[in-house]
């Protein structure tokens, strides 16, 4: 079972796979806080994609 903290996952490749999902879902939130007619603003979007883009540092050992 794989650790939601990002820190206590030692398989190398679950992180750098978790990693690449977390960047990759950090722009999809930040276009989706851009597209019209979106329930999301573009400050909780933008809020939201840092959040992930901090977790896929976390994954690649930046603390």
């Amino acid at each position: 079972m794989t650790s939601p903290r990002p820190e206590s996952v030692t398989c190398l490749a679950c992180r750098e796979h978790a990693r690449t999902e977390h960047l990759r879902l950090a722009e999809q939130i930040e276009r989706l806080g851009t597209m019209p007619g979106s329930v999301v603003t573009g400050g909780e979007a933008g809020e939201a994609a840092q959040h992930h883009r901090d977790l896929a540092r976390r994954f690649a050992g930046g603390g």
